[in-house]
């Protein structure tokens, strides 16, 4: 949907591309490669996926931890590059983001806010999993992590409700760690009769849901494209009531200024939460700008 990622100036940029694991379902290569007059190495498991965008030159199919070895000792590291320099815009950016963040207050909750806030929270023995929505968008863009498969999230399938699914299964993968699954209030009631199963299951995981009352990911597409929203809005719903029936814990946010005692809290309780949070999403038009406008058309 987006093309003004860091990523993505650095992928235009680039004279040569070498896609590792790559799958076209997470970015087409009609969106990073249309137009471009150079070299792709495909490396994988499997032959390529080729078309008119997508045709590599040298495909090395086979382990790809013993390819990339491989080539490892081909490779002479550059020092200096244009890569310094993208490195350097995304470490202002990142400042630029905080301290517009944290100068967000009230209620309902800035989505900006939220992200700054959990990202302390993001420590190494911390696995958070995304859900589709408006605030994936947030969370995709501002969020950070170093760690490998730290961030899950729903892609190329932008599939609703899979965000306390998997932190029921990271739960049980990974006891030992503090789970975070995230969704939006329409994407949790495609799923939210899974509290039953990480009840019985007893699984430590916390999971917010931002609460705004449309499905706004859609919303703000079809106020761009036609002028107004249509079959998006649902009623209100006591998410903190809803868990408790489930027999898990409930608990709101309403303050920014509560988002860091009560995540605290709710990661130290047993079992299952939900914490519930409206969010402001005023802001969302200004994702418009950004979005490519083949996605509209």
């Amino acid at each position: 949907m987006f093309h003004t990622q860091p990523g993505d100036k650095l992928l235009d940029a680039a004279d040569l591309v070498i896609t590792i694991g790559y799958d076209p379902v997470e970015y087409d290569p009609s969106l990073w490669n249309h137009g471009f007059k150079r070299d792709i190495i495909h490396i994988d498991v499997l032959p390529s996926d080729i078309d008119k965008e997508y045709k590599p030159a040298i495909e090395l199919t086979g382990s790809i931890s013993a390819t990339v070895e491989a080539l490892t000792s081909q490779v002479t590291p550059r020092t200096r590059g244009k890569e310094t320099v993208f490195l350097g815009e995304i470490a202002q950016q990142r400042k630029e983001f905080a301290g517009y963040a944290i100068g967000l207050h009230g209620g309902p909750i800035h989505p900006a806010r939220l992200t700054y806030e959990l990202q302390s929270f993001l420590s190494e023995d911390t696995t958070v999993c995304l859900d589709m929505g408006s605030f994936h968008i947030w969370l995709a863009r501002h969020l950070y992590s170093f760690r490998p498969r730290q961030i899950l999230m729903t892609n190329g399938q932008q599939t609703l409700g899979v965000a306390l699914p998997w932190g029921i299964a990271a739960s049980l993968v990974r006891p030992n760690e503090k789970i975070i699954s995230i969704s939006g209030d329409g994407g949790f009631l495609f799923s939210a009769m899974e509290l039953e199963t990480a009840v019985r299951l007893k699984c430590n995981l916390v999971h917010l849901v931002w609460i705004d009352g449309h499905y706004d990911m859609v919303r703000f597409q079809e106020v761009a494209k036609y002028g107004r929203s249509s079959g998006v809005d649902f009623g209100p719903v006591n998410f903190v009531k809803l868990a408790e029936s489930y027999g898990a814990g409930g608990l709101k946010i309403d303050q920014p200024d509560e988002i860091a005692p009560t995540l605290k809290k709710a990661l130290a309780m047993e079992g299952p939460v939900v914490v519930a949070i409206p969010v402001d999403y005023r802001d969302n038009h200004r994702l418009m700008e950004f979005l490519r406008p083949d996605v509209l058309n």
